[in-house]
């Protein structure tokens, strides 16, 4: 009987000494996991933080180019306007400027002389 017992008490020993090995496989294969995700997350952050410096270098760029594309829009349209302001002026002004410098000679009706 006492033969028995110490028997089924090895078994059970052994049972969770298979158990607690195969737990501690476990811990262990969970443990290089966790750190591949810790690395990989490392890896994520990196890349993250360099895809937001390029990002904004990027959208600092595109700004400066489309000040400069309106400011070069606006000289375009600046020069655009004085030239016809320029090409109006010397059409018209001319022209009005012909007519109040010659003498205008009013017509006073039929010519009347001193004797009629």
């Amino acid at each position: 009987m006492a033969g028995k017992e110490l028997e089924r008490c090895q078994r059970q020993a052994d049972e969770v000494t298979e158990i607690m090995l195969n737990n501690f496989d476990k811990v262990l294969e969970r443990d290089g996991k966790l750190a591949e995700l810790e690395q990989r997350s490392d890896q994520l952050l990196d890349m993250s933080s360099a895809f937001s410096k390029t990002t904004k270098t990027l959208a600092q760029k595109k700004r400066w180019e489309n000040a400069r594309c309106r400011i070069y829009m606006g000289l375009a349209v600046g020069i655009a306007l004085l030239i016809l302001l320029i090409v109006l002026l010397v059409i018209f002004l001319p022209q009005s400027s012909k007519g109040s410098s010659a003498p205008q000679v009013q017509d006073a009706g039929p010519a009347s002389g001193p004797g009629e």
